[in-house]
């Protein structure tokens, strides 16, 4: 499962979090030595997560900016930006083994007022709007790209400020 928070932690909080992953795997890696029984795995890769423009907030409706799995800004998009800071999310999927997966992939509706929307994910040239979507090809041990796109709706009651709209994506072997 890849868990993605939009939002910026110092270069100290970073490496302490990535040393505390790497101690998980060391610990959960070595206790799996003993099992007799060999399974396959799902590597997912950030190449860069799904980022949004810095916009003003409508005052008498709702903001939408769309960033599409291309990363382009979509045609629902109604606010003003100040920058064109945007992309899609790309992420490198490996495998190793031939198990078709599952893809899903879903807001956290962790920001009041603001909702994550019209999720698209593209996957061996070919777009994916409903999740999970099960029973989708291996990407193999050479990987391939995943880019998503999503529109993201402030309501017109959702306060000013910076917003970090949280997501899921996961792969799952079958």
């Amino acid at each position: 499962m890849l868990f993605h928070q939009l939002t910026f932690i110092n270069n100290s909080v970073r490496l302490a979090l990535l040393q505390a992953m790497l101690i998980l795997a060391i610990v959960f890696g070595v206790s799996s030595l003993g099992i007799s029984n060999a399974s396959a795995a799902i590597f997912i890769t950030e190449i860069q997560p799904l980022k949004y423009p810095t916009t003003v907030k409508n005052l008498n409706k709702s903001t939408v900016v769309v960033v599409n799995w291309k990363g382009n800004l979509g045609g629902a998009t109604n606010a003003t930006l100040l920058d064109n800071d945007y992309y899609q999310g790309k992420y490198l999927v490996r495998s190793d083994s031939n198990r078709p997966i599952t893809i899903e992939f879903f807001q956290l509706a962790n920001e009041t007022k603001v909702n994550l929307k019209t999720l698209r994910v593209r996957y061996k040239n070919k777009t994916y709007k409903s999740f999970p979507t099960v029973a989708l090809d291996n990407p193999g041990v050479d990987g391939e790209v995943i880019s998503i796109g999503a529109k993201v709706v402030a309501g017109k009651k959702a306060t000013a400020g910076e917003k970090f709209p949280q997501y899921v994506l996961r792969i799952i072997e079958q």
